[in-house]
């Protein structure tokens, strides 16, 4: 018993020195910007091609952290570079979206449950085939168990379809909406997932509603980009401290903690 105890105690002490390890991709400055004013910043960036990746310390974490780019096919390059530099055990990402259902709200934070690759279809003389489209489907029931904060409370979810294009018509938008089902739009999400699923790292994501994806699609993101401070960052700071610092501990388990008191 005495050496099976000393066996527990060397285990807990290995996990009680291996905290979480966070990815995070985001799209806007800001919300790296005040993720900063949370965390401590490690050293200097990493240089990869023309990526940079941070690293940051957030209690007893690690976040490394790059932006996603502008395209999926980008976001799926800044995604390669730091999954396969850094092993993470989440990966959390913040950006805007267009709305492509009336129903959600500009300003409005959303989790997304589903992303829809909607430029994977065959090319016609009428449009877009969605017949070879992909699917990617987040798995929310593995969310760490955490409060969370007020701006990402809301149970309401969102199908995103994800491409290389900014959506900027209204009526390639209705079109989108009716081929896909999907409620907004954005040009990171499949990228990011599909590197994420390659490695294995559970993707959470969050999209706030930045403009419409009609004709003033760009004159409002732009504004949007330019008056955005960040909420998204401060939130996810928030996420990441009440994180468990080592939630595979040995004592976590009621038994053997019971077994390591009574030692």
């Amino acid at each position: 018993m005495r050496y099976f105890l000393l066996g527990l105690l060397i285990i807990q002490s290995w996990f009680a020195a291996r905290a979480d390890t966070i990815a995070f991709f985001y799209a806007v400055d800001a919300d790296l910007r005040t993720l900063k004013e949370d965390a401590r910043e490690i050293g200097q960036p990493l240089a990869v091609g023309s990526r940079s990746i941070y690293r940051l310390a957030l209690g007893p974490h690690t976040i490394y952290a790059v932006k996603m780019g502008s395209g999926s096919v980008e976001t799926a390059a800044s995604a390669q570079a730091l999954l396969s530099r850094f092993r993470c055990d989440w990966a959390f990402s913040l950006g805007p979206a267009g709305a492509l259902s009336e129903n959600l709200e500009t300003g409005r934070w959303y989790r997304v449950d589903r992303v829809i690759a909607w430029q994977r279809g065959t090319a016609t003389s009428t449009g877009m085939s969605m017949s070879e489209s992909s699917t990617w489907e987040t798995d929310w029931g593995r969310f760490p168990a955490v409060t969370l904060p007020p701006l990402f409370r809301s149970n309401s979810t969102i199908a995103v379809a994800s491409g290389e294009l900014f959506v900027a018509s209204t009526s390639e938008r209705d079109r989108l909406r009716a081929t896909t089902d999907a409620d907004a739009v954005d040009m990171n999400s499949f990228g990011l997932a599909l590197v994420c699923a390659d490695h294995g790292v559970p993707l959470f994501a969050w999209k706030i509603i930045s403009d419409c994806a009609d004709e003033s699609a760009s004159e409002v993101f732009r504004a949007f980009v330019s008056t955005y401070k960040g909420e998204g960052g401060k939130a996810l700071a928030e996420i990441i401290v009440a994180l468990p610092a080592h939630p595979h501990d040995p004592a976590s388990y009621p038994a053997i903690e019971k077994l390591l008191r009574e030692e």
